[in-house]
């Protein structure tokens, strides 16, 4: 334990696997508290019993720190020697998702949709990064407040770019996708398991429950379980076909990808509080947003985190979006209507719809105030984004908002030396005359 003793004090045990156990401790170097997971000694015998679970720390150990998401468990620190294996990851004192899979401990059905929501996002971001978690279950998903969720323990993950002795017969069987049982991976094991999981979250128990191994093996292979609208009636058609499409046995008629499922979550969680008369559907401005020159260079996973943040709202002509020397908090994108910008009460731009504005102040630490107010001149349909919220973002989404930002920023400094320049010729023009 030397090599812990001079970075890391231990201050107490947090939790004890079948692999190893898992401490609160204080990292004397970056003076912070951290989850220390230090692997149990007889993973290191010759027991070929042993050697699933050496595999499993190998993995985590191999994928230490190359997933950077907001919502995956950050891994500081991992090591693996003859006779040891340790992680370092972030400490979440909210500990996991299963109290939350009880009877009377539900949460309410909106914070669901956003766990599985933020879920499905670090997922796909896994995916692009050829990961199959193919252990999503409560226990490794950790609660990080109201509407608040880190994806953990990615031991058990395929990675379609390691080698091809991973070991195969691994997971939580009431989790299991049925391709597994025939060693089939796929990205659609992991929406599998995570629609056990909301299943769970929305209903208190699990949808397939038997006696044995066996039998819950035959059952999942059958599909014969309970409907989500046969528990829960008061939940909404759209929530429970989108359950039954997570869960369908056939690969075939479940979800495809990720970005389907956050498509359908999206359409289902509650719409924004900012909204004044009622927006396009989220389909349709998904639609309308892909179609925007200005964000062809989001992917369509990115682009509905992108839609998920936004608050969308109506307003008459002569509204006022922004206002000059006001605090700026937000960015915007015209989606419909005409927009003037003046300054000290000249006019000094015109925007049309497809326009983003007030997005220079993201990239600053301390946001200037505006410098300058933004009048509706005809109704219009507009998006709007937090800044607080687009820091919150995954790092792709960020990284590709602001160069979306600096873009802007360029073409509009290229216009205004156009003009200056035009100007310029003009003045000289009649200055010699």
């Amino acid at each position: 334990m030397n090599i812990f003793q001079q970075r890391y004090e231990i201050l107490r045990e947090l939790g004890r696997g079948t692999s190893g156990t898992v401490y609160l401790a204080q990292d004397l170097f970056a003076d912070r508290q951290v989850a220390l997971k230090i692997a149990h000694s007889q993973i290191f015998n010759q027991d070929p019993e042993q050697k699933a679970i050496r595999k499993s720390w190998l993995n985590e150990v191999r994928l230490a720190g190359s997933l950077q998401h907001p919502y995956i468990v950050q891994v500081y620190d991992a090591g693996m020697g003859e006779d040891m294996a340790y992680l370092v990851m972030e400490y979440l004192p909210g500990g996991t998702l299963e109290p939350f899979t009880r009877p009377g401990q539900l949460k309410p059905v909106g914070e669901v949709l956003e766990i599985a929501y933020k879920c499905a996002s670090a997922l796909d971001y896994a995916c692009r990064a050829g990961i199959v978690h193919r252990d999503i279950k409560p226990a490794n998903l950790q609660y990080a407040g109201p509407g608040e969720v880190k994806v953990g323990d990615f031991g058990a993950a395929y990675w379609g770019r390691g080698d091809s002795t991973q070991v195969m017969d691994i997971g939580s069987l009431s989790y299991m996708a049925p391709e597994l049982f025939r060693h089939w991976v796929t990205p659609q094991a992991d929406i599998y398991a995570l629609g056990v999981v909301l299943f769970q979250l929305l209903t208190g128990q699990l949808p397939f429950v038997a006696d044995s191994p066996a039998a819950l093996m035959y059952k999942i292979l059958d599909g014969d379980r309970p409907r989500l609208k046969d528990l829960r009636p008061d939940l909404s058609p759209g929530l429970d076909a989108l359950v039954e499409e997570m869960l369908a046995v056939s690969l075939e008629q479940r979800f495809e990808s990720w970005p389907l499922v956050l498509a359908a979550l999206t359409a289902l969680m509650p719409g924004s509080a900012g909204s004044t008369v009622d927006p396009p559907g989220q389909p349709e401005l998904f639609d309308r947003l892909r179609r925007l020159p200005l964000l062809q260079e989001l992917s369509d996973p990115l682009l509905w985190e992108l839609l998920r943040f936004a608050q969308w709202r109506r307003a008459p002509a002569g509204t006022l979006l922004v206002q000059e020397g006001a605090a700026a908090y937000s960015c915007y994108l015209l989606l419909e209507g005409d927009t003037r910008v003046t300054q000290r009460g000249k006019l000094i731009n015109l925007l049309c719809a497809g326009t983003l504005f007030g997005e220079l102040a993201f990239a600053e630490a301390i946001p200037s105030p505006r410098a300058a107010t933004v009048t509706a001149m005809t109704p219009v349909v507009y998006g709007k984004w937090a800044y607080s919220r687009l820091h919150r973002a995954s790092p792709e989404l960020r990284s590709g908002m602001l160069k979306i930002f600096f873009r802007l920023a360029a073409e509009r400094l290229k216009q205004a030396d156009e003009q200056y320049q035009l100007l310029y010729r003009r003045l000289q023009e009649q200055g010699g005359t």
